[in-house]
């Protein structure tokens, strides 16, 4: 189940009609799992002031990972748009390697 809602990466994306859903909670859930995989961790970091959601940091690097595969044409687009989030992941990072 993931934690960050459907209706607050369409809110971040500026999308308003229903017509994307499935595609954009795939996208979603890709998301997640790249940036699980980037932390080498099996859960978002929490906020410890709510403990039932991730940090700001880790909603920014998601809503960028789901832009790069819903919005961005430009390899380059998708590329700056991934270094982002993986900036925004950096200091979550669990272990360094692959």
């Amino acid at each position: 189940m993931s934690l960050i809602t459907l209706a607050q990466v369409k809110a971040d994306l500026r999308v308003t009609h229903d017509e994307d859903d499935t595609l954009l909670q795939v996208l979603l859930d890709a998301s997640e799992d790249e940036a699980l995989q980037f932390l080498n961790a099996s859960e978002l970091p929490l906020n410890p002031d709510t403990t039932d959601a991730p940090m700001p940091s880790i909603y920014a690097a998601v809503f960028l990972l789901v832009r790069a595969k819903y919005e961005a044409a430009e390899p380059s687009t998708i590329e700056g748009l991934r270094k982002c989030a993986e900036t925004l992941l950096m200091p979550y990072r669990e272990q360094m390697g692959p």
